[in-house]
């Protein structure tokens, strides 16, 4: 099984952040990908460029870097990283996260099990600072038949933890720019398109949280891209009318609701413990 990993990395990112990253899908795997493809979303800083030309350093038949003249977005990045993986199998990783260990071999191991499956993803445990602290964790569905369910509702996949078939990715148009949404936009295009996708119980990728994570998720720009994927949903029939019409309620519900508010929502009815 011939797999890449898929980066995007941007201007405001943190260097030592980026460098723990790239330390955990490659020097620290028990199975090491066959390449890494980073995308740079526009220019990047000097403290980026040293961690990444660092990083390369011996493995430049392992790391491919693709530089864009300008910012185009998570999304964009990602269609044109996609478009230079040459693996079968494209797995994702953000630039301030950290990959378990064993993170590829387990997810390597399910799929060459699984081979149907187009999509596999993981649990991810939380962390504000350390791995040493206690972790709150985001668990998605294991089968496709309750993805789907879920997916009527809720992102139903942690973007950052999957491994998928490029094949599938091109068989459903791949990513798309929809603004902190891409990932959820291209979850329900898969799963139009016939895909299948699973998920592994186990934390696999450790996220934090304490990078922006309650802003992102209370930024107005959330609602205008919910509006797209419930019009989506309503075209390929997936939801009703007043399905869709409750999905608006409740993330308009959920963007205004105060931080004090969510915080106690995410560790008592959105997460694990």
């Amino acid at each position: 099984m011939r797999f890449s990993v898929l980066m995007s990395v941007y201007k405001n990112d943190n260097a030592e952040f980026l460098k723990t990253a790239l330390e955990s899908v490659y020097d620290l795997q028990t199975r090491k990908p066959d390449e890494i493809v980073v995308v740079f979303d526009g220019p990047l800083t000097e403290e980026l460029y040293s961690v990444i030309n660092e990083f390369r350093q011996g493995k430049e038949d392992v790391v491919f870097c693709y530089p864009q003249e300008h910012n185009k977005g998570l999304g964009e990045a990602l269609r044109i990283g996609t478009g230079y993986c040459t693996g079968d199998y494209i797995f994702r990783m953000d630039s301030d996260d950290i990959s378990d260990k064993d993170r590829f071999k387990r997810q390597c191991d399910y799929i060459e099990h699984h081979p149907d499956i187009d999509v596999l993803g993981t649990d991810i445990a939380e962390f504000n600072s350390s791995l040493e602290e206690k972790m709150r964790v985001r668990a998605c569905p294991k089968m496709h038949e309750d993805i789907v369910k879920m997916g009527k509702k809720r992102n139903p996949m942690n973007h950052v933890t999957v491994c998928m078939k490029k094949t599938a990715l091109e068989k459903c148009g791949g990513y798309e720019t929809l603004l902190l949404l891409e990932d959820y936009y291209l979850w329900l295009k898969m799963i139009v398109a016939g895909c299948k996708l699973e998920n592994i119980n186990e934390s696999l990728v450790y996220v934090r949280v304490g990078n922006g994570f309650d802003s992102k998720r209370s930024s107005k720009t959330r609602i205008a891209g919910w509006k797209v994927l419930q019009k989506y949903m309503r075209k390929n029939r997936m939801i009703s009318w007043f399905g869709a019409f409750m999905n608006m309620v409740y993330i308009r519900a959920f963007v205004y609701t105060p931080p004090s508010i969510k915080s106690f929502l995410y560790n008592k009815v959105l997460r694990k413990v």
